[in-house]
């Protein structure tokens, strides 16, 4: 650095940079730069690319990165979905079925790798139209069907329907008791 204030005199230094060759010295409490040589101007050299040169690269990766964000939406609400506490209470009552177990077995969970959601799940509007697909200890696989709503916010779910698909055998879960309601509001 004594290199580069080495000819300045009567300005309190205390840094200096050097830019593509010019010297330039910061003065201490400003954050306004002197060049050391006024005649000459700071300014770029050299041409500045042309964002439109590659317009096909450039399209493809706004296309990737709209694809990608979308996929990542996806895989978000659709985590969102299989975390709610509809879903863990259709489980709940799904493990304790006695016609649902004896179908599928006693370890019933989502099928495959990544668990989906198909279909509404809006529990702040009250409507739940849903199908997901579950497996069984058996390596059986079913569809689970369920159709609820709620008039407002005071009221429970009421099902309309709760299905499971299997073996192109449908079993109708509402005919096993007297829930009709999804128990919270």
């Amino acid at each position: 650095m004594s290199f580069m204030l080495r000819n300045l005199k009567a300005i309190p230094l205390s840094w200096s940079v050097c830019i593509s060759g010019r010297r330039l010295l910061a003065t201490q409490g400003t954050s306004e730069f002197v060049l050391k040589n006024k005649n000459r101007p700071l300014r770029v050299e050299r041409e500045l690319p042309d964002p439109f040169a590659h317009k096909i690269k450039n399209r493809a990766t706004f296309v990737a990165f709209s694809v990608g964000v979308a996929a990542a939406l996806a895989i978000i609400f659709n985590y969102e979905k299989t975390e709610s506490p509809i879903i863990s209470n259709t489980f709940y009552h799904l493990r304790r079925s006695p016609r649902t177990r004896e179908l599928l077995g006693e370890n019933i969970e989502f099928d495959g790798l990544m668990p989906w959601v198909h279909g509404e799940l809006n529990q702040v509007a009250g409507k739940v139209n849903i199908r997901f697909n579950i497996k069984g200890s058996n390596g059986t696989r079913a569809i689970v069907r369920l159709v609820a709503n709620k008039d407002n916010e005071f009221q429970e779910f009421l099902i309309r329907e709760w299905s499971l698909t299997a073996d192109n055998k449908q079993i109708d879960l509402l005919e096993e008791g007297d829930l009709r309601t999804l128990g919270w509001n």
